[in-house]
């Protein structure tokens, strides 16, 4: 979000006030210095109290484009070069000083304050956020701004609007500057030409915005493309030419603005339908307070946005929403809770407030006004270089320490670490087993221990469907090596490593097609939406083409609140590729366990208080899709495969298992046990005559 008292966006070359009703003039609008000061309290005050999305944030954004609109539209009429790269040294020496600021000395309190399983995710945000790319980590990381805040949350996650601000920073130069050639090119006015231009860019951002919230909420709410109108709206705005309006008219104007800004948080439950159609009435508001301009009422909205409590909020609203969300989630994480009580929420807010202005006075204002930064754009440039070495360099030491623990513990894995093969009746310890060494994955990067293979999927293997390839993986083996083909959700992805290391032993090649949240089940609907529907049709016409020598499926389905059941897949598309020659490994899903085991153990409670029960009516000996196992064998080779015995023995799902964790959140066991049940799955393939 764009410092408050930005010299070119702010106010004119002349510093002269805006005539009254002026919608696109540039000079200084002290209401809207107020305005923004108003959204960000209002996000300040929904993220405190009562969990919801105030529309504040898109607020900023938009009125982040209208003036930045002003300073290129202005060059490009008076004939001067758009001069992107001075822009973006400018813009970001102002905007990373307070922002790295923040960033360190969150990581700094989360490695004094908070478990050691926060410590990874949130040097990850911190690269992210410094990188201006946070929007797409959590987009990568599955995350869900819906969710109920708990230990999984990121501490930097309100810097996804800073990294789609940032990066419309980087991109709107550049468009702006192919506006002004091709307005001289046609010899246009460069208005028409930018109204053109971005009013396409803001009619098919709109329509991906609303498409792509409607079967993905989740990913669109931090997608950089669904957000991308809220600026163009801004910068149309900004095109509007200056009109002069009835007196009464703008003071109706200037309030329902207010009202219908207010009234989006307040009124309307709707954080669920974020970023789409529902994010123009919050904008609709700003237009309006934009339209009606200074009235110079004394019951004018104007008035009161321009009031000395506005603009204090105003100045400081750039630092007050970097420190508030830190603020916030570290209290509720230490406490144990998922919202804050009026008291703690008046505390927490006061000590915003208190922070965000020592940090506007004292880093925000003189980064600012740095007379030898600011007389060059390579100075400029100079200085945000030397803030993002500041801010990388300890963030990557501290993620290259924890790797390397990491590293060290993994080289003795074999003989301190045996996970799954600890369970073995003939297992034996390794007498050089060192009783002492740290359980993997280490508690750091638990939270991340995730599947990951080498490379992407091309050549012979690519696919041709963009969501099939995006979410499409492999291990290296030879060309002519024989493929096995993993298809599901994440949970698949995680059972599916338990099939690598044999599989590369033989010389298999492994691919993984793991879409998170989208079980592979082809021609169903699910909870995923529209784009896990047609994802899956496309994944089944990529196996139809590819025809792989083996397929990895999960045949059923357990959500934890009910009994396993059979995947609809097995009746609907398997039996097809089954007769095409491809044979079955059909792996019964994982199981899932009612709480997080890991907040238990940070609790310092013991491991046996840690353990819990797996429902033995949901998840019983036989599996669900035994009779549907074998009427599939008459079209094809099946071979069955059950671990959940090797992670729950005897319906007890304990937190470690041979100095290995086993679980790392509520529905996914960690990839390193995984591999480790690598040998008993080797072992059930063989026992079901499966030859590799």
């Amino acid at each position: 979000m764009v410092s408050p008292r930005h010299a070119e966006s702010a106010r004119s070359a002349t510093g002269a006030p805006a005539s009254a009703g002026s919608a696109a003039r540039p000079g200084y609008r002290p209401e809207l210095h107020g305005l923004r000061g108003l959204a960000i309290g209002l996000v300040v005050v929904y993220h405190v109290w009562f969990d919801r999305v105030s529309g504040g944030v898109d607020v900023f954004l938009f009125l982040s484009a209208y003036f930045l609109t002003g300073t290129f539209l202005r060059r490009m009429e008076a004939g001067r070069p758009m001069a992107p790269f001075a822009y973006w040294a400018r813009t970001f020496k102002r905007l990373l000083p307070p922002a790295t600021l923040v960033i360190l000395g969150t990581l700094a309190a989360a490695a004094l304050l908070l478990p050691a399983t926060t410590w990874m995710p949130a040097i990850h945000d911190g690269l992210g956020s410094l990188l201006q790319v946070q929007n797409w980590v959590l987009i990568q990381r599955d995350a869900d701004y819906d969710a109920a805040t708990g230990i999984d949350t990121s501490l930097l996650q309100h810097f996804w609007s800073l990294s789609i601000q940032g990066q419309v920073f980087l991109l709107w130069p550049f468009l702006f500057t192919l506006c002004a050639v091709t307005a001289r090119r046609l010899h246009r006015s460069p208005r028409a030409v930018v109204a053109v231009g971005f009013g396409a860019l803001a009619l098919a951002s709109f329509a991906w915005s609303v498409h792509s919230t409607a079967t993905q909420q989740e990913t669109a709410y931090f997608d950089t493309g669904a957000r991308i109108w809220e600026f163009a709206a801004g910068t149309l705005l900004a095109l509007v030419p200056a009109v002069t309006l009835p007196h009464r008219l703008r003071l109706l104007l200037g309030w329902a603005g207010l009202a219908v800004l207010v009234a989006t948080g307040a009124v309307l439950d709707v954080e669920s339908l974020f970023p789409g159609w529902i994010a123009l009435i919050p904008l609709l508001g700003a237009a309006l307070v934009v339209l009606a301009g200074s009235t110079a009422s004394p019951v004018g909205a104007d008035r009161l946005l321009s009031s000395r409590p506005a603009a204090f909020l105003g100045n400081i609203s750039y630092a007050l929403y970097l420190v508030h969300w830190p603020l916030l989630l570290m209290m509720l994480l230490r406490r144990d809770r998922e919202s804050a009580g009026l008291v703690d929420g008046l505390l927490i807010i006061v000590l915003s407030l208190v922070l965000a202005h020592v940090l506007t006075r004292w880093v925000d204002t003189p980064v600012r006004r740095w007379t030898w930064a600011n007389a060059s754009a390579m100075r400029s440039a100079a200085a945000v270089l030397v803030v993002l070495v500041v801010g990388l360099a300890p963030t990557l030491a501290a993620q290259v320490k924890l790797e390397r623990v990491e590293a060290e513990a993994e080289a003795r894995a074999h003989a301190d670490n045996p996970g799954a093969r600890a369970l073995d009746p003939d297992f034996t310890p390794d007498p050089e087993a060192d009783g002492s060494a740290p359980t993997l994955p280490t508690e750091a990067t638990l939270r991340d221990d995730r599947i990951s293979l080498p490379e992407e999927c091309t050549g012979e293997f690519a696919p041709e469907d963009p969501s099939v390839a995006e979410h499409c993986s492999s291990t290296a083996a030879p060309a002519d090596a024989k493929v096995m083909v993993a298809v599901g959700s994440s949970r698949l992805g995680q059972a599916a490593v338990s099939l690598i290391d044999p599989a590369e032993a033989n010389g298999w090649r492994v691919i993984v097609i793991r879409r998170p949240s989208c079980q592979f089940v082809p021609g169903t609907m699910t909870y995923a939406g529209q784009e896990c529907f047609d994802h899956n049709l496309a994944t089944l016409e990529y196996l139809r083409e590819l025809q792989p020598d083996a397929l990895v499926l999960n045949t059923t389905s357990y959500r934890g609140n009910a009994p396993e059941s059979v995947s609809e897949a097995v009746e609907d598309s398997v039996p097809e590729l089954l007769d095409q020659g491809t044979e079955l490994i059909a792996l019964r899903t994982l199981p899932r366990v009612p709480e997080d085991p890991i907040p238990c153990l940070e609790r310092e409670e013991t491991e046996e208080d840690c353990a819990q029960p797996l429902d033995p009516e949901h998840m019983p000996s036989e599996r669900a899709d035994a009779d549907a196992l074998e009427q599939l064998s008459e079209h094809g080779t099946v071979h069955d495969v059950d671990l959940t015995e090797r992670i729950c023995p005897e319906h007890e799902c304990p937190v470690q298992i041979g100095n290995v964790f086993v679980f790392y959140d509520t529905d996914h066991v960690t990839a390193t046990y995984m591999q480790t049940l690598g040998d008993e799955a080797d072992r059930q393939l063989s026992e079901s005559g499966f030859r590799w």
